[in-house]
């Protein structure tokens, strides 16, 4: 259910009362604010292009706390599902049709990009700091313990991924589930390779996920007609862009 009093305030706050009575942020279910932080839209605004604490399955009534005493830039829709943690202190730039799934915990120090269709799944941990410092006890040296995480486009981040400082990805990446650890640069894997384990390593190229509803109810019902395929196959004059993109 949304909350009128969270919604309201949270817009007034964020853009003043012009921008803000275009209703840009709905916000739903138990809801903390710490901080609003500074939150710039870097496109058209319209109503409901960023939903936080939407909750579908109405189980979890976990509150979304939003801490963000940095920067939020929004180049598109954004939607933060409930039980979510945000806490920034640096720049979080999302993309445009970004999905950040229940419960899931982003702590920022510096910078994290989250790409253009990029999706965190639920439970995950995006952290650019350590959060401590160490000491090299011979040469005494104490290194940064912050460095910033790049997300590419089209990435899909399983439930329970674990992505650390200084973690860049490429382009339509997928990240199995459960468990998973990114912690440095794989820009140089291409793009349509799924990768898994701690740490993560490539298991598979030439994958891209499915976001067509319609699609997955043709092929759910192929595969409950034929219980002895192993595969069905997608028209050779499909357009896979449209259907590997998230329609909202």
């Amino acid at each position: 259910m949304i909350n009128l009093f969270a919604t309201l305030r949270f817009n007034i706050r964020a853009f003043g009362l012009r921008q803000g009575l275009k209703f840009p942020v709905y916000i739903y279910g138990n809801f903390k604010l710490k901080n609003i932080g500074k939150i710039n839209i870097k496109c058209p605004v319209s109503r409901r292009m960023i939903v936080i604490g939407s909750n579908y399955d109405m189980i979890d009534t976990s509150s979304t706390v939003f801490n963000n005493h940095g920067t939020l830039d929004i180049y598109g829709k954004v939607f933060i599902n409930y039980g979510t943690y945000i806490s920034n202190q640096g720049v979080i730039v999302f993309h445009g049709n970004n999905i950040i799934g229940n419960t899931a915990e982003i702590r920022i120090s510096s910078r994290l990009e989250i790409g253009y269709n990029t999706f965190i799944g639920f439970e995950s941990r995006i952290m650019d700091s350590n959060m401590h410092y160490v000491v090299d006890v011979e040469t005494r040296q104490v290194h940064r313990n912050c460095s910033p995480i790049i997300l590419g486009n089209y990435n899909w981040l399983g439930s329970n991924s674990y992505i650390k400082r200084g973690t860049v990805t490429p382009d339509y990446l997928i990240v199995a589930s459960p468990n998973a650890l990114l912690s440095k640069d794989y820009s140089n894997i291409p793009p349509y390779t799924v990768m898994a384990g701690c740490p993560a390593r490539p298991v598979k190229q030439g994958i891209r996920r499915i976001y067509n509803f319609h699609l997955e109810k043709i092929i759910n019902k192929y595969f409950e007609q034929h219980p002895d395929a192993t595969f069905y196959q997608i028209d050779e004059t499909a357009d896979l862009d449209s259907l590997c993109t998230f329609r909202f």
